[in-house]
C-alpha cells in the first residue's frame, strides 16, 4: 500500500532539517537551542572570519598576547554569528534574561558613566585610560555569553564537526598554492575534502597568504 501523504508531518520534518534542536553547553550546564546553519553571506556579514587553525597558529597564539581592542573585536564577532544562528531562544531573548545578572546591571550603570566622563575629558593620558577601562567593561556588558555556548553553537551551524577543515597544515595550503598558480585555478581546487563554500574561500585566503609570505622570507623581506 502506498503510505498516506501528510503534509503537517512534511513540514515538520523540513522545519527540523532547516532548523535542528541541538544541546549546547552553557557554563557547563546542557540545554536546547534551535538553529540554523549560515550561509556563506551571512558568515562573511559578521566580520573577518577563518575557521582554519594550523600548528603555527596555535604556538602563535601561545606566545602572543592579546591587546583589548583585539579581544572586543574577536567577541563582537561570535556574538554576531551565534544571533545570526540563533532561532529558539533567540539572541535577544538570551542577553535580556542574562542581563537582569546584578554584577551585569552594576557594570551597564558604570560603563553609561565612564562614556559620559569621557566626553568632558580634554588630557589625553587620561582619555586613554578611560578608553581602555570602557573596552574592559564592554565585554561584560555587551558580549557576556560564554565560552562553551558560543563555541558549540558556531562549529555546530559552520559545520566545522562534519568538515575536514582542522585537518589542514601550513604546507597543505602552501602546496595548494603552488599548484593553484601553475594550473591557474584555485588553491581548494587542490585540496580534496568535505569543504563548504566558505571554507573554500577560507583555504584560498590563508594558501595564498602562504605563498606570499614565503616568497617575501627567500627574498630577505
Amino acid at each position: 500500500m502506498l503510505k498516506t501523504f501528510n503534509a503537517e508531518e512534511t513540514l515538520h520534518k523540513i522545519n527540523d532539517e532547516q532548523f535542528p534542536v541541538i544541546m549546547v553547553p552553557f557554563y557547563g550546564a546542557m540545554m536546547p537551542v534551535k538553529v540554523r546553519r549560515l550561509t556563506d553571506a551571512q558568515i562573511s556579514a559578521c566580520g573577518s572570519i577563518s575557521l582554519i587553525e594550523t600548528f603555527e597558529d596555535k604556538i602563535r597564539k601561545n606566545k602572543s598576547k592579546y591587546n583589548l581592542r583585539e579581544i572586543v573585536a574577536y567577541s563582537e564577532r561570535m556574538h554576531r554569528l551565534v544571533k545570526e544562528a540563533l532561532v529558539s531562544p533567540t539572541y535577544r531573548q538570551i542577553m535580556e534574561q542574562f542581563g537582569h545578572n546584578q554584577r551585569v546591571v552594576e557594570y551597564k550603570i558604570q560603563f553609561e558613566e565612564l562614556k559620559i566622563k569621557l566626553k568632558s575629558c580634554p588630557n589625553a593620558q587620561e582619555r586613554r585610560s578611560l578608553e581602555e577601562e570602557i573596552d574592559n567593561i564592554k565585554v561584560w556588558v555587551n558580549y557576556l555569553l560564554p565560552e562553551d555556548f558560543l563555541g558549540s553553537i558556531i562549529s555546530f551551524v559552520l559545520g566545522v564537526e562534519d568538515s575536514d577543515i582542522k585537518q589542514l597544515t601550513k604546507d597543505i595550503l602552501l602546496e595548494s598554492a603552488v599548484l593553484a598558480e601553475r594550473g591557474h585555478d584555485n588553491p581548494h581546487d587542490h585540496i580534496h575534502g568535505a569543504f563548504t563554500p566558505f571554507m573554500e574561500k577560507d583555504i584560498d585566503r590563508r594558501a595564498w597568504y602562504y605563498l606570499e609570505k614565503e616568497r617575501e622570507n627567500r627574498n630577505g623581506h
